[in-house]
């Protein structure tokens, strides 16, 4: 198992790249046993993080992902009519048909899938597990594995402490009569043929029909359990690194007793390891079939692309994640990734010496990123809530100079995600209303007269001056001449404009405001 915190000064995915020579494999694999979730997502963008660390390191390298689309449907997604979709419980999800249009069920959900992570930047090569065992290409493999069952066995008490029947194939079968993969049980094995019951009671999710028969386990007739199956996926693809979640990876776990199998019956060593931690959503573990958490699809629709890749490229991978949409967490990820970007353009520093190379394998691309001007997320939602406003000119005055094509889509995209969070994710805290004259008049008299004094100069420098630089200065000015602390001056002005002690960041709200107005709410004449 990879340890990736001995290298001082190192992100930990060059730190991988480091540790290996010659050509390298990555290798990742999901179950589209329904929409997925975007827990899963986690494990793409670790290995495409990793693949593309191995390649700034000169190394030769391949990234590969599976749809293991051969496993059996052992679940229904609530979601699904039970009318329609569960008799096929124990069929291959790839033999079952797609809720629309044309096509299988496990294609439909892995190609929604993977349209989110290949807009994410992930681009691997896609296999399908149903096609390499119709192929013929794991031939050889299974025979050996039918086989060594007897060594197997063995391997699966020694490891995990599971006892298998001496009469137990590490093989099952798609049943000739009723189709289902889930519910047969193998259990003799001639060299070229394997002998199977398609058992009514072997699972409480799929009954079995009964029935008994014979045939090849080549071609596609059957697959290996998911253990021998990620062994096959080793040899086959010649894997040389791929991680897996902590579940899998604990002693006794999934990848333990696989990493054995490689080692004992095919006299392989086992691709470089490491395990990583879950991606929550609000505490919770996600599930595809039973619908929990947030799916894929809609996360990718609540955070821009470099934003999620971001959020699961700057933990290491022993680290949880914990995504809480609700609340300042959208607006404090989109702070912490433009301050990554003013790293990476050395127009800042951190004392994180990962931050820059964070920022660069959170693109999309795999071109090196471009500096560009990135309006703050937290003034964007502040400015769309103004009525009448014209957003561009705001941050072209912001910015200093007219936006560039790239800057206005930048802003454009902002302004949509910050709608969505303003709508269904936001504290009221972050929802702004401009008070109407009688309100603004009703909080211009509850001031002290030292407040409505430093107003009042501040609004005749304002009305005539739009430097921000300057403004500030003459706002340190009036608070001192009117003997008042410059926190108690920006909470009157808050207290005038929006009704609260504290908003956006002042003078930049104000300057995007109608000047006329700000200048009459400060003068108190509303």
């Amino acid at each position: 198992m990879l340890e990736t915190d001995n290298v001082k000064g190192m992100f930990w995915a060059d730190q991988i790249a480091e540790k290996v020579s010659g050509r390298q494999v990555v290798n990742d694999s999901k179950t589209p046993s329904g929409r997925v979730h975007v827990g899963a997502l986690r494990g793409v963008i670790i290995h495409d993080v990793i693949y593309r660390a191995l390649k700034d390191a000169g190394r030769q390298a391949v990234f590969c992902y599976g749809n293991d689309d051969f496993d059996p449907m052992d679940s229904l997604p609530v979601y699904l009519p039970k009318e329609k979709y569960a008799q096929f419980m124990g069929m291959p999800l790839s033999e079952i048909p797609a809720p629309e249009g044309n096509g299988s069920y496990a294609d439909y959900y892995f190609n929604e899938y993977r349209e989110v992570f290949e807009k994410l930047g992930a681009k691997p090569k896609i296999y399908k597990m149903s096609e390499l065992y119709k192929s013929g290409k794991l031939n050889d493999f299974i025979k050996t594995v039918l086989e060594n069952a007897d060594k197997i066995r063995e391997i699966y008490k020694r490891v995990s402490g599971s006892e298998k029947p001496k009469d137990w194939l590490p093989f099952s079968v798609i049943c000739e009569e009723c189709g289902k993969i889930g519910t047969t049980r193998a259990f003799a094995f001639d060299g070229k043929k394997v002998k199977y019951k398609c058992e009514p009671a072997m699972v409480k999710w799929a009954k079995g029909c009964g029935h008994e028969g014979e045939c090849s386990p080549f071609n596609g007739t059957g697959k290996g359990p998911w253990k021998i199956e990620w062994v096959l996926q080793w040899l086959n693809l010649g894997v040389t690194i791929e991680g897996a979640g902590k579940d899998h990876s604990t002693a006794g776990g999934a990848r333990e007793v696989s990493d054995a199998i490689i080692r004992v019956v095919f006299k392989r060593d086992p691709p470089l390891e490491f395990p990583y931690e879950w991606f929550l959503v609000g505490g919770k573990k996600m599930s595809s079939s039973k619908g929990v958490g947030a799916f894929a699809k809609d996360v990718g629709g609540l955070l821009p692309q470099q934003l999620l890749r971001f959020l699961m490229t700057r933990f290491k991978p022993a680290s949880a994640i914990d995504f809480t949409p609700e609340g300042d967490t959208l607006p404090r990820l989109f702070e912490d990734y433009d301050h990554a970007a003013r790293v990476f353009f050395k127009k800042e520093t951190d004392r994180d010496p990962d931050v820059s190379r964070i920022f660069a394998l959170s693109q999309a691309s795999e071109e090196k990123p471009k500096e560009m001007f990135l309006p703050s997320f937290p003034f964007v939602a502040a400015v769309i809530q103004v009525p009448g406003v014209d957003v561009k000119k705001v941050f072209e005055k912001h910015k200093g100079t007219p936006l560039t094509r790239e800057e206005e889509k930048e802003l454009k995209a902002r302004a949509a995600f910050a709608r969505v969070w303003l709508d269904k994710l936001a504290p009221e805290e972050a929802k702004l209303k401009i008070l109407d004259k009688r309100e603004a008049e009703s909080q211009f008299k509850a001031l002290s007269q030292a407040q409505k004094k430093a107003l009042s100069e501040f609004a005749v420098f304002f009305e005539k001056n739009e430097d921000q630089n300057a403004q500030s200065a003459e706002i340190k000015r009036v608070c001192a001449e009117n003997g008042i602390a410059i926190k108690d001056f920006f909470k009157a002005a808050y207290l005038l404009l929006i009704g609260r002690e504290q908003g956006p960041r002042l003078l930049a709200f104000v300057n995007a405001l109608d000047r006329e107005l700000v200048v009459k709410r400060l003068e108190g004449i509303a």
